[in-house]
């Protein structure tokens, strides 16, 4: 099936984060300069995970984090690893990075900005045997998605911020400080923070989706329907239509919304559960309904074809977030970093880039200035009632984590 004005997806610079093999589903697919015909958004969210292994967790372990030798004094650098595509970049010169090269030159402190995770197992697979031995992975801030920040918790491999140097942490949104893994922000920054929504093409779907629970049980999106494959996406989504609180539920909820999502792939509603195919699929006509992380749907639509509809059941917010491994070797100077980022015309900036949303006071209003029609879609800055009914997904033990994934793969047949 191919509908009329479909996605052009040879247009777009495809800057999709890869996630584990196993669930095929991309952490965040940035997209840039992208422009789509008939769509429609419909704002419900979920936050994505994948499976992770058993561990025991270390004697002692306090969830305080450990400090090494802190070298900033004499060692003006940070080492910083992060997602590829995942900062703002010169449009003529593709090895500049405007944020990262402004800080360097106002600090004196010179960052080794590297590309170098593709996966949060793999990555936590890489650090976990220097953090166990209680070495510096050679890092000194990593970015990691937020349930996988309850686990690096758990194992006590993360420290807490010292916010003598983070005056800015101060700035940090009430909605963005309300977190299930984090309350309060001590251990972590947000350097992207969103919804995941749901994407409708206008010109196969004539009556508006207005409720996530449509998307489960209404005729006319018989086989027409992708979720993502990953446990907390799809799961996440089951909860809301069912009534539940994604920050706060039972197993009995949990099993309750698994079934649900098992009853609707039976009857054929859900055609597929996808990863990082999912725009593909979407742009083929092959689905008409998709989820789709609010970044790229704000980069698809064209302004006079995408509408934004806050389903009944509420939203589910998301965060990848900044953290300072244990026995970090220049933390003074990543905390300098991360506080330069959480200044309102630093995080304006890579808001504007990666088409996320801002998560400091006067970020809003300083991307206004910046980009007036980046600002205007309540995607990038959400309404009131956007926020008022947004909500994050509970910190799960790492057995939990490990039995609803397992059992949601056997559901979806991943």
């Amino acid at each position: 099936m191919t509908g009329p004005d479909p996605l052009d997806l040879a247009r777009f610079t495809n800057r999709t984060r890869l996630r584990s093999t196993a669930s095929r589903v991309s952490r965040r697919a940035l997209l840039r300069g992208a422009t789509a015909g008939g769509l429609a958004v419909a704002g419900a969210s979920a936050l994505s995970a994948c499976g992770v292994q058993g561990h025991v967790v270390p004697p002692g372990a306090q969830e305080t984090g450990q400090p090494g030798h802190d070298y900033s004094d004499t060692e003006k650098k940070v080492v910083f690893a992060n997602w590829p595509a995942y900062i703002d970049v010169d449009a003529k010169d593709p090895n500049k990075r405007p944020t990262l090269d402004r800080f360097e030159k106002e600090t004196g402190i010179q960052v080794q900005y590297l590309e170098v995770i593709n996966d949060n197992n793999d990555w936590y697979t890489k650090v976990d045997p220097s953090l166990v031995k209680g070495v510096d992975t050679g890092y000194d801030i990593m970015v990691v998605s937020d349930y996988m920040v309850a686990k690096y918790r758990a194992y006590d491999y993360i420290q807490e911020l010292n916010l003598a140097n983070v005056p800015n942490h101060a700035h940090l949104l009430p909605s963005v400080l309300h977190d299930p893994t984090d309350a309060g922000r001590r251990y972590t920054v947000p350097w992207a923070y969103g919804y995941t929504t749901i994407a409708y093409n206008k010109n196969l779907v004539r009556q508006p989706i207005t409720s996530i629970a449509e998307i489960f049980t209404r005729p006319d999106l018989h086989g027409k329907v992708s979720l993502f494959a990953e446990m907390e996406d799809t799961v996440a989504l089951a909860l809301l239509a069912l009534g539940y609180d994604p920050e706060k539920f039972t197993d009995a909820q949990f099993n309750k919304s698994l079934e649900y999502v098992r009853k609707a792939k039976a009857a054929g509603q859900i055609r597929a559960f996808t990863g990082n195919d999912y725009l593909s699929d979407f742009q083929q006509g092959n689905t008409a309904v998709t989820m789709a992380y609010s970044g790229d749907v704000a980069q698809l639509g064209k302004p006079n074809l995408v509408t934004v509809d806050l389903p009944k059941e509420g939203l589910l917010s998301w965060s990848d977030n900044c953290v300072i491994p244990n026995f970090a070797r220049h933390k003074t100077n990543a905390e300098k970093l991360l506080n330069y980022y959480l200044r309102p015309d630093v995080a304006a900036a890579l808001d504007d880039y990666i088409d996320y949303i801002p998560s400091v006071e006067g970020a809003d209003v300083a991307l206004r200035a910046l980009d007036p029609q980046a600002a205007a879609s309540p995607l990038i800055v959400p309404t009131k009632q956007m926020e008022a009914k947004a909500r994050g997904f509970m910190a799960l033990t790492v057995d939990q984590l490990n039995d609803y994934t397992g059992r949601f793969q056997q559901v979806t047949g991943q």
